[in-house]
Formats: C-alpha cells, sequence, structure tokens
C-alpha cells in the first residue's frame, strides 16, 4: 500500500497531451495561458499553487463573454493547478511554453508544454516496450493463483520482477537522454531509489539549480539522503520502539544475529500475502541466527495484534501506531509496504526488498558463505 504524497499526486496527468507551436516569453514576460469553457458554470476558474499539504489559489481566470480566456501568468515556474467551479482540476507545469486549455465539462485538455509532452513520451516508450509482456505475466499469475500453482506463482513472479528491473534500465537510459527539466522530477519516482540512487542524486542536484528553493526537490534531496544512509553496505538506523507489552526493543539489541527487518501492516494485503514467506524462511534458518523485527505500520494495537497471531509471527514486534508516521518509518525513508532490509551479524545492510523465494535464497547463500568463513 502506498501513501498519498505529493509525487504520486503529480503522476496524474492526462493521456491526451500533444505539442503546439508556442511563443517566447521573452518579450512579455511569463507564460500566457488561453483556452475556451464549453460549458461554463457559476463560479471561477482558480490557479493553485501545490503545497505539501494542500493547493493554494493564488490568482483567477475571467471568461470573456465567448466563453474564451486569455491570462498571462509571472509566478515562478512550477507545479500548479487550474481548478474548474471546484469540479475538475488538472495539475499543469508552467515554465517554458505558453498553453492552451479546454473545458468540455467534465474533462480538461493542455497543449502546448514541452514538460507535458516529455512525460507523455516517457511513459509511450515504456508502455510500447513492456505492455505485452506484462500483459501476459499477469494474465498467467492470475491463473496460477486460481488454479493454487505455488510453483508456477513463484516463477511467474520472478520472472516478472526480472521484468521489471529490465524496464528500470529502459527508464534510466531516456532520463539520461532527456534534458532536465521539471517533468523530470516527476520521472524521477518511476526509478527504484536503491539502484538508480546515484542518477537520482546527479538529476536532484541539476533541478535544485535549476529551480531553488521548491519544496518537492528539497522533499526529493531528502529522500534521497536517506536512502544513502540505508543503502547496501551501510549500519542501519538504529530503530527503539514499544512491543505490544510497551517494553521498548531497539534494533541493535539483536546484534550477532541475522536479521530482516520487516515493515509491514495488518491491512496491507501484499505484507499479508508476504508473511508466510516470511514464516517459512524463520523457521528454516531461526537455528543458524536468523530472525526477523517486524515493525508494524497499523494505528489499532488490537488488528496489530490479530495479524501476529493469525499468521503465525512469532518473533519479535515493535510499534508506535503511528502509520506512515511512524518514527522507524521516516528515518528509512519508508513510503510504501512491505519493505524489509536484511542486516548480516554486525548490523550491516547487505539486501533489500527480498520477495518470495529471493528471502529464502539470500539467506541460504549468506549461511552458506559463513560456513565457509567468508563473512
Amino acid at each position: 500500500m502506498k501513501r498519498i504524497v505529493f509525487p504520486v499526486i503529480l503522476a496524474v496527468i492526462l493521456a491526451g497531451c500533444s505539442m503546439i507551436n508556442s511563443q517566447s516569453q521573452e518579450d512579455e514576460g511569463g507564460i500566457l495561458i488561453t483556452g475556451s469553457v464549453n460549458q461554463p458554470e457559476e463560479g471561477v476558474i482558480v490557479i493553485e499553487q501545490l503545497l505539501r499539504d494542500r493547493a493554494e489559489p493564488i490568482d483567477t481566470i475571467v471568461l470573456n463573454d465567448d466563453n474564451t480566456f486569455s491570462h498571462r501568468f509571472t509566478g515562478e515556474p512550477g507545479y500548479y493547478r487550474l481548478n474548474f467551479y471546484n469540479k475538475a482540476a488538472q495539475m499543469v507545469i508552467l515554465d517554458q511554453d505558453d498553453i492552451k486549455v479546454t473545458y468540455d465539462g467534465s474533462q480538461v485538455k493542455v497543449e502546448g508544454s514541452r514538460e507535458l509532452k516529455q512525460i507523455e513520451d516517457f511513459f509511450q516508450a515504456l508502455n510500447n516496450a513492456y505492455r505485452e509482456q506484462e500483459t501476459s505475466l499477469t494474465r498467467q499469475f492470475n491463473e496460477a493463483s486460481r488454479a493454487g500453482d505455488k510453483d508456477k506463482v513463484e516463477a511467474l513472479r520472478e520472472e516478472y520482477m526480472a521484468l521489471q528491473k529490465e524496464k528500470q534500465q529502459l527508464a534510466a537510459q531516456l532520463l539520461r537522454q532527456q534534458p532536465v527539466t521539471l517533468a523530470t522530477y516527476q520521472l524521477l519516482s518511476n526509478l527504484d531509489k536503491d539502484t538508480y540512487l546515484d542518477l537520482r542524486d546527479s538529476l536532484a542536484q541539476i533541478l535544485n539549480e535549476k529551480y531553488p528553493n521548491r519544496f518537492y526537490i528539497e522533499d526529493l534531496l531528502a529522500s534521497i539522503e536517506k536512502t544513502r544512509a540505508t543503502a547496501i553496505g551501510q549500519i542501519a538506523p538504529e530503530i527503539a520502539l514499544p512491543n505490544p507489552e510497551g517494553e521498548v526493543v531497539p534494533l541493535s539489541s539483536l546484534r550477532g544475529k541475522v536479521v530482516l527487518v520487516d515493515f509491514w501492516a495488518q491491512w496491507c494485503k501484499p505484507c499479508r500475502m508476504e508473511n508466510p514467506n516470511v514464516v517459512k524462511a524463520y523457521h528454516k534458518y531461526k537455528d543458524k541466527g536468523f530472525t526477523v523485527y517486524g515493525v508494524s505500520l497499523d494505528r489499532s494495537k488490537d488488528k496489530w495484534l490479530q495479524a501476529i497471531e493469525e499468521d503465525g509471527l512469532t518473533w519479535t514486534h515493535v510499534s508506535d501506531l503511528q502509520y506512515f508516521n511512524s518514527e522507524a518509518a521516516r528515518t528509512y525513508g519508508v513510503e510504501a509496504i512491505p519493505f524489509s532490509i536484511l542486516l548480516d551479524r554486525e548490523g550491516r545492510i547487505i539486501a533489500k526488498n527480498l520477495r518470495g523465494s529471493a528471502l529464502d535464497k539470500a539467506l541460504a547463500e549468506y549461511f552458506a558463505k559463513e560456513e565457509k568463513g567468508e563473512y
């Protein structure tokens, strides 16, 4: 499950964007927003600036007698929203080009923005390359799930994950080839935070130089720093939260064991589906020194405890019952669950997000090397 956060909101861009000729803003300054409304209503058309927790009205657009409008926007470049009568709203990037906007009473169409074209082309390239394979794998996965074929399900899961890695490689290639614009900020969310840490950082630094003091870019840089602090090879940051009995159990108290730090919740269906794999690995390797440190992002203690019992999770559990505002989630930059990190006996991060059979394989490899004295 994923929180609804600002980068996710920015991802909702209408697919019907296309390039039109735009005029340079050097003469008059600002961005010219022109357009028409097919079905005017009572109220106003509002330009809203996106803040962390709200959209703040900053200007209004006046409709002419013939239901057209022409408005010159002179604010700073950035992400904005056009709100038509509180009935329909459209995200826009106001930076380089004049834009043309039409509203037909239900949908908003935007033309003329190079940034929106950049976003459209990016996703079109990814979809053209992988849509058929993804559709086929999803269909096969659903059929195997309905048939109860666990081996087939696991094989298809691994094939799908391999496809996603390949898709990420294409996404990274596209981003390296494109100019760095405000569209880049949104597209960066399509890269794995760990695998492409350096690329994300380099592009974010360029964005910060071109568009200083934008909170969303500052938040991106902060997120990258958190990712760097939890990169493979780093000592895992401390977590110290209460267990179900109210006793604070530090993560560091498990030093000497191989630990899976597992962020999950009772309400998270993918987490609950993954729990049997973790249970299997726990019982298989616990005598070798493997354990799990479960960090719940629940709000309800009763539901948290109920899920522990239902899923047979017989290891250390902690939670501050603060959902994604959990101190641990903020420290580790957790934006979606399940999320897990595997630690060696010294508390050093050796792997991340091991799903399905990947956890068993990683543990088998670790303990085999340990027996050979390679750790």
